[in-house]
């Protein structure tokens, strides 16, 4: 149950004259991304890949999901991740621009890391070593992002299992005691040490991620006039 966090103060207001709550989301979109495109529970399942078939989330509706209506809104939702930048990722870059691009047809703003190659050795006995991929930026991102939208949210909904981010809301919850913070770990994931600090911990399910699939196609409005429509990557389930 949502607390109500709303004080009257004395002052005879009724619940429908209160203020509404103004609630932001924050999503680390690989962190959902990995958690759909592999269920790794703690016991090992034959269908790993159960969750793939609803990559073509709607991450507005989804939010809208673990607010109150009749006291909280949600004013925005921020999704932090990177384009693959390597050899042979176009048709990956272009799936992933026309999901982002859909995220923000639906009012979600996009801020964009960048990955970097990493020099790693095998860790079996070859002991060769290899270049790979690592995102970057995506963690200071959603720290800054928190601070920097700091005056426009009353309550943040975190998208998120990284315990990085548990600093950033210890340091908010310093500056203003009166907000409020709540983790939404994806599917099938944890989140332990952001549950400790944050005032609410919601549970996402199959059904919520079934409920808040995009349409497809996905009209493109500009100036209230549809200019054409985003579909779904065939290869996706």
């Amino acid at each position: 149950m949502t607390e109500n966090l709303v004080n009257n103060g004395g002052n005879g207001e009724t619940p429908e004259e209160r203020p509404l709550i103004k609630v932001f989301g924050f999503v680390d979109g690989f962190n959902l991304y990995n958690a759909l495109e592999l269920f790794e529970p703690a016991v090992p399942v034959p269908d790993s890949d159960r969750y793939r078939k609803y990559k073509c989330l709607c991450l507005t509706s989804l939010f809208k999901r673990f607010i109150a209506p009749k006291s909280e809104a949600l004013l925005g939702v921020e999704l932090f991740t990177a384009l693959p930048n390597w050899n042979n990722t176009e048709a990956k870059r272009l799936r992933h621009q026309t999901f982002v691009s859909a995220q923000e047809q639906m009012g979600v703003r996009t801020t964009f890391g960048e990955f970097k190659t990493k020099r790693v050795t095998c860790q079996s006995a070859c002991r060769q070593t290899f270049d790979t991929y690592v995102e970057k930026q995506t963690d200071i991102n959603i720290a800054v992002a928190l601070i920097s939208l700091a005056d426009r949210y009353d309550k943040a909904i975190l998208l998120t299992a990284d315990s990085d981010q548990v600093p950033t809301i210890n340091l908010l919850k310093g500056m203003y005691p009166e907000k409020r913070f709540a983790v939404l770990p994806p599917i099938g994931r944890g989140a332990k040490d952001l549950q400790k600090v944050c005032h609410q911990s919601f549970k996402m399910t199959e059904e919520h991620l079934a409920a808040c699939q995009l349409s497809n196609p996905l009209p493109i409005v500009k100036n209230g006039k549809t200019t054409g429509y985003l579909v779904k990557p065939t290869i996706w389930p």
